[in-house]
């Protein structure tokens, strides 16, 4: 299958260990002030803006995968939380969010999919791997529900809980920092994924 993908991030400066000066942390985005900093797009393929109070992606288009980040934004270690919600089309889809984002080849995606499943991969000079392939688990709430994401990055090690389960731990220390972001797209047989994101915070992580 052949994925196109729609770079929704707004233009960063690629971002190095002697790049700039990392985000004073906690940040929070409750999404309900349309000039927050997050991307826009409105087009055939994809389209995303802040409605309702939240971050909503609609993907009309198969085989389309999109992401958008906040601008100027840069984390070292943290805990990522966001709520995502299925608000509208098939279960067969998939969401969720990205980390330690250098550019729109380099970084980290955490998925869920509506029909229970989920997926860690890793995105490296354009090039997606698999770290975690897609797996059932009940971690998720199946359908037209909030499921909460947790992303703990310590380091180069990695935690993922799925509604305070835990469903992956992994190590790696190709992007020791970067953005984060939210994520969906229409990957398998159906098109027409409505996503929306909420509540989003990075925050510390306790001793």
């Amino acid at each position: 299958m052949k994925i196109k993908i729609c770079l929704l991030s707004l233009a960063l400066l690629f971002l190095s260990a002697c790049g700039p000066a990392l985000t004073a942390l906690p940040y929070a985005d409750d999404f309900s002030n349309p000039n927050s900093g997050w991307k826009i797009v409105n087009d055939s393929a994809v389209k995303i803006n802040y409605q309702d109070g939240a971050l909503q992606f609609t993907i009309p288009e198969l085989d389309t995968l999109a992401w958008s980040v906040p601008k100027d934004k840069r984390f070292g270690d943290f805990v990522l939380d966001v709520d995502a919600t299925q608000v509208d089309g098939p279960n067969d889809n998939s969401y969720g969010v990205i980390f330690r984002y250098v550019d729109d080849r380099n970084f980290y995606r955490l998925d869920i999919s509506g029909d229970g499943y989920f997926a860690v991969f890793k995105y490296k000079d354009g090039k997606w791997t698999k770290v975690q392939d897609y797996t059932d688990t009940t971690a998720v709430k199946q359908g037209a529900a909030t499921n909460h994401l947790q992303v703990i990055a310590k380091g180069n090690q990695f935690t993922f809980n799925v509604n305070d389960q835990l469903v992956k731990t992994f190590s790696d220390g190709d992007f020791p920092n970067g953005n984060i972001g939210v994520t969906a797209g229409a990957l398998f047989d159906n098109a027409d994924v409505h996503i929306a994101f909420d509540n989003l915070r990075v925050s510390e992580i306790k001793p």
